[in-house]
């Protein structure tokens, strides 16, 4: 109900097969991107690998402005403070086994 009156959306039941496909296309896409500048071995590939990664954790935040009521700057904003939190977060753990 909330949705339809206060948002203007429908209620959509999306088809389980359907967003299960979605949501693996979109984190291949999304995981193969930090992995790019090491699979065509550019020089300084973290350096660029860390760009590529904040750039697309941006890009996600900001398309994600199309489904909330935030604006695109500050949804992308929010989603690379985020992701690159847990990014840090990751690195950070990944050091101690090495």
């Amino acid at each position: 109900m909330m949705l339809v009156d206060e948002y203007g959306l429908s209620p959509v039941d999306p088809h389980p097969i359907r967003a299960a496909r979605a949501t693996f296309f979109a984190f291949l896409v999304a995981g193969l991107i930090p992995l790019l500048p090491f699979v065509f071995a550019i020089d300084r590939a973290f350096e660029w690998s860390i760009a590529a990664t904040g750039l697309t954790f941006f890009a996600v935040g900001a398309m994600k402005s199309v489904w909330s009521l935030a604006s695109w700057w500050r949804s992308g904003a929010e989603t690379l403070l985020i992701g690159g939190f847990a990014a840090a977060i990751a690195y950070f753990v990944g050091t101690l086994f090495a």
